[in-house]
Formats: C-alpha cells, structure tokens, sequence
C-alpha cells in the first residue's frame, strides 16, 4: 500500500493557516483510533496521548491535539473529498491485505419509521473478515435494492 499521504493529500485543509498539526497527521490519529474502537473526537485525543509511541512510526508530533481540534476538523471537513479519499484508501487497504471481502446486506431492525414496519432500512456493506475492518457500506436509496446497493459497493471498493 503506499503512503497515506498520497490518499488523503487531496482532501482540502478548511482550518486556518496557523493551524498547528498537519491535515495529514490528525486524519492519521482518528483512522488509527477508529481501527482501535474511538468513535468521536474525545476518544481521537486521548488515542494521540496515549498511543504516541505507536503513531511515531507513522508521524511525528509533539503534543497530541486536543478533542476541539478533532472535533473542529470533522465540522469543517468536507465530507464529499474524505468520503472519496477514505474509499481509495480502504480499496487500497484490501488490495494489500490479499484476502476474500465478503458482502453481506443487512436489514436494520427496530429502525423503521413509523407505520413502515414490513420495509426497514438496508445497508449492504464489504467486510475484510481477516482484517475486521468494513471497507465500505451503502444503503439503497429510494426505488432500490440489494442487489443495486450491492453493485455500489463493489464500485467503491474497486476504486
């Protein structure tokens, strides 16, 4: 797989230019933490603190940044060019882990609305078993199905 940088360099940076750690090196931080169970800004600073050894293989910095700056970037990112970067990187992640992605479509229970009962939501997703990492996941948009959802996600993971 090469550099992360060549997936994410892309992706404008929307903060100030006096910003003090690299776009770069705060989207590193939260992949890191997201693959080690963080979900949201505080859990991405407290992963920089405490796991700087570990991400010093990858980057380097001197303080780890704070959870408003996690949580800053993700308001102001843009979603479109992350969402097209992150695909890249996860086709890219699969291709170097050379093992079998497996589809799987899912009905979400207890998340219907109201009154629609007999039709809850879809998602179809591409799981990598042996990494245990979701490489990509659609849900069928109106007048859609599986099947659609599930040629979406072969596209995204090809990438």
């Amino acid at each position: 797989m090469t550099s992360l940088e060549s997936y994410f360099g892309a992706v404008p940076d929307p903060r100030a230019a006096n910003a003090t750690h690299r776009l770069g090196d705060l989207i590193v931080m939260m992949i890191a933490a997201s693959l080690c169970g963080a979900s949201n800004a505080t859990e991405f600073s407290l992963f920089a603190q405490e796991r700087k050894q570990a991400l010093s293989r990858l980057i380097e910095y001197e303080v780890a940044p704070s959870h408003d700056t996690f949580s800053r970037l993700l308001r102001l990112l843009d979603p479109e060019a992350f969402g097209q970067a992150f695909a890249a990187f996860a086709a890219g992640f699969a291709r170097a882990c050379q093992e079998v992605v497996s589809l799987d479509g899912k009905a979400l229970r207890r998340a219907y609305e109201k009154g629609l009962a007999a039709s809850p939501p879809l998602t179809v997703s591409a799981f990598a078993a042996e990494a245990r990492l979701c490489l990509a996941a659609v849900s069928p948009g109106d007048g859609e199905n599986e099947v659609e959802a599930a040629v979406e996600v072969v596209e995204l993971v090809k990438v």
